[in-house]
């Protein structure tokens, strides 16, 4: 069974996605033995903490703009479709995968990121493509937005990484 995704529940998904992302940095950093590792860590966490506020701050809009939270969901179709994309849209085999590439390697924690904000993206352009009116399909191309800005600093802080 898949889960009824309205305009709302999107970005809610939008907000729970970086309260997952900040989880997986911090308890990855528990786990590293690098410090310079574990500062990474602790900065991807707090980018999606700043997100995850800035995310909070549009599913709140949209709510009061609605005058509640109480939206008509998807058809069935974009209901199943939606819900496989978002199953596994944050790190998908959480620690144990980025274990596979290193704790203590800056760059794997780095791709791991960007792997994450590429699916995000992907992500909220759907749910823009699906949305069902323009100022909710103007807040997931926002989101897809302010994503796309932190894709390309993690790619900037890759290439510093690499060039280290």
């Amino acid at each position: 069974m898949y889960h009824v995704f309205s305009d709302v529940e999107g970005l809610r998904i939008a907000v729970e996605m970086e309260r997952r992302g900040e989880d997986f940095y911090r308890r990855a950093a528990k786990v590293s033995r690098s410090p310079e590792t574990v500062r990474l860590l602790g900065d991807l966490a707090g980018d999606e903490v700043l997100h995850g506020r800035e995310f909070q701050r549009l599913h709140d809009q949209a709510c009061a703009r609605r005058g509640g939270c109480e939206a008509e969901s998807y058809d069935s179709e974009t209901n199943a479709y939606l819900s496989a994309i978002a199953a596994d849209i944050v790190f998908p085999g959480g620690l144990m995968a980025l274990r596979q590439t290193g704790f203590e390697d800056p760059a794997a924690v780095l791709e791991t990121a960007i792997a994450s904000e590429k699916d995000s993206i992907l992500f909220y352009t759907e749910l823009a493509a699906c949305a069902r009116d323009a100022q909710a399909k103007g807040t997931f191309m926002e989101i897809a937005r302010q994503e796309r800005g932190h894709l390309a600093l993690l790619l900037n802080r890759l290439a510093e990484v690499r060039g280290k």
